[in-house]
């Protein structure tokens, strides 16, 4: 007897058990089809789930899958403090961060390559190889002489350490674990196993099954994982969902060679080695209600970053049978998946019928898989089992079907991760009056000029000596000027003057505000060492504003009004995306230098310095300057002192007094000679000797309040005599 099964290829990759397991297989494809028992085989949920078990199979993967592979090696936890706050706006907190180094096993078959990395459905490794993660990778393709991994030797020392050959393999060392609640993530690989243009189902099982399947079937499929408890279940998926011809010739399964058709005529029919005789044709049919009313194929679809799919086909018949569902672990789009649907469907109910023939010993050639036409019988049927017995061919027929045409499908609308490669972080260091400190405190502010933000962490540097490690938690609106700010006055609001800002992400926005919420502190920014607000925010080009109706000299940064070139840094003050740094008193003046560590800025990141000057701890200088000259010669001099506390005329009658400022600063400079004094209260007087002693010519007064830890920056007036 000869006929169509799986018995050779279930032999050669599974032994005795997987022979067995074979011809069951073989015998039962079509019967699936037409409503047998449930059968164990490769789930698409076997891809999804990464386990690290004893004895858990490793797919082989062909042309490019999605897969979650096992976890063969992993270090324990390592764990890491950080001090965050600036214990001061902020209360100094330990955060403790944990990473891991593990080794995931990806396909038990070489990978040409590795492409994207999904975490928890997140994506971390971008098609251009990017991590988006702090970690460091390294991908093995599975060779027979590929290398041990240095970390895996250094971890088990290097004659206990296996290199896993033969084995697909991706290696993380010190994968950051705080965005995933420390622990290791659910990852999913996308493996290029045989490139991007997919590959032949002929290829793939000649070379899942070491030869013992040579198939002719040229048809492409996108991708496949050959998974299960042996190869003849990792391929039974592929060859009843495709329908592959295969017939055993005693050393292979082979595809049918194409013969010629077979035509006996009335009297060929019928023969037999009895006197009596046998029936011309024996027909058999499978009752309507035993075939499947319709089929679910669950597949991969590549345009939905090989999420599962699902392909229906719907007879218009009656049969009343459930849907019959299929799992097929195979990369594909919706039009292909909706052809194999409904040509799983037509094959069923092509196979309803079956016609048994007994022929004259003419045909002792026959072999399963001639085509047939008999006399009197519509259509071409195709051998499926011959058997001989006493030189009578027994030749049970099947109806031949052709292929379904190319069918169009619908995948649904995909929702793609964004793939955009990390630039380097965008990094500016402000030195912001007012924060109500006593100590000299930067202000760092990060953005991604790529978008997708993540935690970037900073090395802090000062005069030369590495301080300490904070992270820039959050994304800042930052830019710089692209045109200079004008000079102006810190009294009204100024209408003649604007600035055009270049943000670093051009994803971020600027908003206008009317007069009310500036009042109320929005939209206040800074611009250099100026602190601003603006009214209008015109958008000029993606990323580009024109900013307008300014209030300018904010919280006494009046002084820095005249000193604005292109280029510029720009920040939009928000406390909850900026980072204090805060430094000892005794490095006042220092240069600190900021180093940003993020998943874009490399081996070599560009770090940012600028001086401690502390303007933050300076008090501010004094308001409403006067001077006179009576006519004795004396020189009477007085001034408002200003308070931090004090932005708001509460009682409209005074402002509140700044403890901080524990006096007055007062130099007085003539044509020869100047004078210098500190006084208490806001005024001071020179008799006309004093004033006489200056020399000839105009005079200026340079007047700072004292603070306790510095001298505010001067306000100046100039008398002439």
């Amino acid at each position: 007897m000869a006929t169509l099964v799986l018995s050779t290829v279930g032999t050669a990759l599974g032994g005795p058990i997987g022979g067995l397991l074979g011809s069951l297989v073989g015998q039962a494809i079509d019967q699936q089809l037409l409503g047998g028992g449930p059968r164990k085989g490769p789930r698409l949920g076997d891809l999804s789930v990464q386990t690290s078990s004893y004895g858990t199979p490793i797919p082989r993967i062909y042309g490019t899958m999605r897969v979650a592979g096992t976890i063969v090696w992993a270090t324990e936890l390592k764990e890491e403090s950080e001090l965050q706050g600036d214990g001061k706006n902020q209360p100094e907190t330990v955060v403790y961060t944990y990473s891991t180094s593990f080794a995931v096993a990806l396909s038990c078959r070489r990978a040409m390559q590795l492409k994207r990395i999904w975490a928890d459905g997140k994506l971390i490794r971008g098609a251009a190889g990017d991590l988006k993660v702090p970690a460091t990778f390294r991908f093995y393709q599975g060779t027979e002489g590929q290398a041990v991994d240095p970390l895996i030797a250094a971890e088990e020392g290097g004659g206990e350490c296996p290199a896993y050959r033969g084995l697909a393999l991706a290696v993380f060392e010190d994968f950051q674990l705080g965005e995933f609640g420390n622990r290791i993530p659910a990852l999913t690989f996308e493996l290029a196993a045989d490139g991007s243009g997919g590959i032949g189902i002929g290829e793939l099982l000649a070379d899942a099954s070491a030869g013992a399947i040579q198939s002719g079937d040229d048809r492409i499929v996108g991708g496949y994982a050959a998974h299960g408890e042996d190869m003849a279940a990792g391929l039974a998926p592929l060859i009843e969902a495709f329908a592959i011809e295969l017939r055993d010739d005693g050393d292979a399964l082979r595809s049918p060679l194409a013969e010629l058709e077979r035509a006996p005529t009335s009297d060929e029919l019928g023969a037999s080695a009895e006197i009596s005789g046998s029936a011309i044709v024996e027909r058999e049919q499978a009752p309507a209600t035993s075939l499947p009313a319709s089929v679910a194929l669950s597949y991969y679809d590549a345009a939905r970053d090989y999420q599962t799919g699902q392909a229906r086909a719907s007879s218009p018949g009656a049969a009343n049978r459930v849907a019959r569902a299929l799992t097929l672990p195979c990369v594909m789009d919706s039009g292909a998946a909706k052809t194999t649907a409904e040509g799983l469907l037509l094959r069923a109910w092509a196979l309803r019928e079956r016609l048994t023939v007994h022929l004259p010993p003419t045909y002792l050639d026959v072999r399963p898989g001639a085509l047939f036409r008999l006399p009197g019988i519509a259509g071409e049927w195709v051998a499926e089992d011959v058997e001989i017995d006493r030189f009578v061919v027994s030749v049970t027929l099947r109806a031949a079907w052709a292929r379904v045409g190319n069918r169009t499908g619908d995948p649904g609308r995909p929702l793609p991760q964004p793939d955009v490669v990390a630039a380097p972080t965008r990094l500016a260091l402000f030195d912001l009056p007012d924060p109500a400190t006593t100590q000299p405190v930067l202000v760092a502010a990060a953005a991604s000029p790529s978008g997708g933000w993540r935690p970037v962490p900073l090395e802090i540097e000062i005069a030369g000596s590495i301080y300490g490690r904070l992270s820039a938690i959050g994304e800042a609106v930052l830019g710089e000027a692209l045109t200079t700010l004008g000079p102006g006055q810190p009294f009204l609001m100024d209408l003649i003057h604007h600035v055009d800002v270049e943000l670093a992400n051009p994803d971020h926005w600027l908003e206008s505000r009317d007069d009310a919420a500036l009042a109320a502190g929005a939209n206040l920014a800074m611009v250099g060492d100026e602190m601003i607000q603006f009214g209008q925010a015109l958008a000029i080009a993606p990323g580009n504003f024109r900013l307008s109706r300014l209030l300018r000299g904010r919280r006494g940064s009046e002084w820095a009004m005249a000193g604005h070139s292109s280029g510029d840094d720009f920040v939009l003050l928000d406390m909850r995306a900026l980072k204090p740094i805060a430094l000892p008193v005794e490095r006042l003046g220092s240069a600190v230098r900021v180093t940003p560590h993020g998943r874009g800025d490399g081996d070599s990141p560009s770090s940012v310095t600028r001086n401690a000057n502390g303007e933050a701890m300076r008090p501010l200088s004094p308001a409403r300057l006067q001077a006179r000259l009576a006519a004795d010669g004396s020189l009477s001099i007085n001034w408002v002192q200003r308070s931090r506390s004090g932005w708001s005329w509460l009682d409209e009658v005074e402002t509140p007094a700044d403890s901080a400022v524990t006096g007055y600063r007062v130099r007085i400079t003539g044509g020869s000679a100047s004078i210098e004094r500190d006084c208490l209260e806001p005024q001071l007087g020179l008799t006309p000797a004093e004033v006489l002693s200056l020399g000839s010519g105009s005079i200026e007064i340079q007047v700072r309040q004292i603070g306790a830890l510095a001298l505010s920056r001067p306000e100046t007036i100039t008398v002439n005599p």
